[in-house]
């Protein structure tokens, strides 16, 4: 996050006096990008693993709705597809 959000203020006190979690994730930088790419292409990383389902761009509306619902339809990434 750049700019007037890249000090995302949470409300601490309510964090901690309700005992919250707070989860996330920050991507990679992208000077690491080449390496990562070449275990990519040599095989030693399969992002293929990680896809849950792929759709086609019709049914995205439908698939991102599902995502509400308690238990989800399929683990991991859903890929639209055009």
């Amino acid at each position: 996050m750049l700019g007037e959000d890249e000090g995302a203020a949470l409300p601490w006190d309510l964090v901690v006096a309700h005992e919250m979690q707070v989860l996330g994730s920050h991507g990679m930088a992208a000077r690491d990008y080449p390496a990562m790419l070449a275990m990519i292409a040599d095989g030693r990383l399969e992002p293929q693993r990680l896809l849950g389902e792929v759709v086609d761009l019709e049914q995205a509306g439908e698939v991102l709705m599902a995502m509400d619902r308690p238990v989800p339809a399929h683990a991991g990434i859903v890929v639209a597809t055009i």
